[in-house]
């Protein structure tokens, strides 16, 4: 059963403290990204069991959770939950030094489209493709209509960052568009064109063209929020909503071309010079460095602070040499996972690294990285090495992309232009060393393979001998009985990543009535655990398992008391475990009892029941 996002995103609101505690939430292209008032209230290891999360990150003055490829799904839930306050972030607890500010900034503005600049830019290594095919002409209606199209979001790309910033700097939406507007509009650009000296109340304008930047909007936008605060403190309401507006354009745009539109192209142009000069002493080390540090950026969630650089190539280069070097760690890490599932034997774990292979060769790297390469360690390390030696190619052929997008198999064309065969094969070449290097690397290497204490307890039983229960022939249909009264809920929305992955089998979770736990069939007690939180049952060739709670080994005990033993004969109905669940919950845990079938038998399919409320006397699963 696939995971249902509306509950992730209301059991994340509830563990980040409730929407009193949530100033603002954004999100990318796979982390949910939330400004909180107070983040000492929030337990990391809780938020991080809520089925659908992969894991989180405390960066750039945000708590980020990564979800993945449904993070828009997730958001979207989220939202419908809580109530914004634009203003408040200025009252949270936590302090934020000005590096971590300007990367909440970049990333907040940036991240809502950049999905439609990664579209154009695909649209246009499509669109170079086809000419070199020669299924298109460059003078032909319909490449010069799709090539303006491929061209129209970065021509007007300070438009888009206007929207954004209004909403991250509290700023009238429409307010901002139109200063955005003046600085991209006919009139404008044929004042640039025309060359002609131009004053503004005796100052001499320097006459910038502002297609496709990027800092001087943003400065814009910034300054217009205190403008706009200014005016609407002190004019009188009636006349507010009018005059505000008005004075914030006509204040902020010819103050945007006389201060901050100069300023903005200087910064701009000085710290894409700067990459770009240091990538020109030696593309193979910049290469090495971005091909080997990248994805250690994404665990910080700081890579963002490079994208003003690579959208600023794009803009006064029409090309980005960063993304060129980027995506062979993207394709490192990808191929690491590889390594992983080719490697593992655990039967959760390779199915959580095949998924997150083939997420990483789409370009969203964090299944990747926080479900298994840095969980492992190793193959995380392995990635790195990859994406170094990949990035070094990468930068001795001077692969470089045409049009801005998110390195993976499906933005592949951006990185093609006739003319640049060499480095394109150069850049193929690059991603496939990276992925088979990181594949190659991990399953050499190796790692230390994780244990739960469901899987030792699954592994306990296993090794016993079994005893054939009496009362039960492995070849008859085999009823199995609600082990508590309660609502029955699928497995997969248990709060426990390994139980919800199906990782220890099929079956359900129990929300419990009452603190008793009973035997769900005629059958043998396989193994108790010595915390009394676990049961392994078995009849005939069947095997289940009973886990009480969620993280509740760690009580070492306390609260359970144990009525059966290894070896005993049970009975339909006969007691098992008695746990004190109102005690356990005011512990922070939760008490949902899980019940998976670890071994159905040979040959033999587990049926589930539809979920619901039941009592110990209804049967919830059966085994033909």
């Amino acid at each position: 059963m696939a995971i249902d996002y509306r509950i992730t995103a209301r059991e994340l609101v509830k563990e980040l403290g409730g929407d009193d505690n949530i100033v603002n939430v954004t999100h990318c292209a796979t982390r949910l990204r939330f400004i909180l008032k107070d983040e000492s209230v929030v337990d990391s290891a809780k938020v991080s069991k809520i089925p659908g999360v992969i894991t989180t990150v405390q960066a750039g003055g945000q708590y980020q959770v990564v979800i993945g490829n449904h993070v828009k799904d997730a958001f979207g839930f989220v939202t419908e939950l809580i109530t914004i306050d634009e203003n408040a972030a200025a009252n949270t607890k936590n302090k934020v030094g000005i590096f971590n500010r300007i990367v909440d900034i970049i990333s907040s503005i940036f991240a809502p489209f950049l999905y439609t600049l990664a579209a154009c830019g695909i649209l246009q290594g499509i669109l170079g493709i086809f000419v070199a095919l020669h299924v298109l002409d460059t003078t032909s209606g319909t490449y010069q209509i799709f090539n303006f199209v491929s061209w129209t979001a970065f021509t007007f790309l300070p438009v888009l960052i206007s929207i954004t910033a209004a909403k991250k700097f509290g700023v009238n939406t429409y307010a901002a568009v139109v200063i955005a507007c003046a600085l991209v509009c006919p009139d404008y650009i044929n004042m640039v064109n025309t060359g002609a000296d131009v004053y503004f109340m005796g100052m001499k304008v320097q006459l910038l063209s502002y297609t496709s930047s990027v800092i001087p909007i943003i400065l814009s936008i910034w300054a217009a929020s205190y403008v706009q605060k200014f005016f609407d403190k002190y004019l009188p309401i009636v006349v507010r909503n009018l005059f505000s507006p008005m004075f914030t354009i006509a204040i902020m745009v010819p103050v945007t071309l006389l201060v901050f539109g100069p300023i903005g192209n200087t910064v701009g142009g000085a710290i894409g010079g700067a990459y770009n000069y240091l990538y020109g002493l030696s593309p193979i080390v910049a290469g090495i460095i971005v091909g080997g540090l990248w994805e250690v950026l994404v665990i910080f969630g700081v890579h963002w602070g490079i994208t003003p650089v690579t959208v600023g190539n794009y803009a006064a280069l029409g090309y980005d040499t960063f993304t060129g070097l980027q995506a062979s760690a993207v394709f490192s890490q990808a191929g690491a996972a590889l390594g992983v599932f080719l490697k593992t034997k655990d039967k959760e774990m390779k199915g959580v690294s095949a998924s997150a292979a083939v997420t990483g060769l789409f370009g969203i790297t964090e299944p990747a990285i926080y479900g298994v390469n840095l969980r492992l360690k190793k193959p995380m390390i392995c990635g790195c090495i990859a994406g170094a030696v990949a990035g070094g190619v990468a930068g001795a052929f001077n692969a470089v992309s045409w049009g801005y997008n998110m390195p993976g198999i499906a933005t592949i064309p951006a990185y093609f232009k006739e003319g640049y065969t060499s480095q394109f094969i150069g850049f193929l070449l690059s991603i496939l060393i990276a992925f088979v290097l990181g594949a190659v690397l991990t399953y050499i290497v190796g790692f230390k393979e994780e244990v739960s204490e469901d899987q030792e307890t699954a592994s306990e039983t296993e090794s016993r001998p079994q005893t054939q229960a009496p009362s039960s022939n492995s070849a008859e249909p085999l009823e199995i009985n609600a082990v508590a009264a309660g609502i029955v809920i699928p497995v997969t929305e248990v709060k426990d990543e390994v139980f919800a992955s199906k990782g220890m089998g099929d079956g359900i979770g129990i929300i419990a009535e009452e603190g008793k736990v009973y035997a769900p069939f005629d059958g043998t007690v396989e193994a108790v655990f010595p915390t009394g939180h676990a049961v392994g049952l078995s009849a005939g060739d069947t095997e289940l398992l009973i886990h009480i709670g969620i993280n509740t080994v760690e009580l070492n005990g306390k609260g359970f008391q144990a009525h059966a033993a290894q070896g005993d004969q049970v009975k339909r109905g006969d007691l098992l475990v008695t746990f004190d669940k109102d005690m356990i919950e005011k512990e922070g845990y939760d008490t949902t009892v899980i019940c998976v079938v670890t071994e159905p038998g040979e040959g033999r399919v587990l049926e589930i029941g539809p979920g619901g409320r039941a009592d110990i006397t209804e049967k919830v699963m059966h085994i033909e």
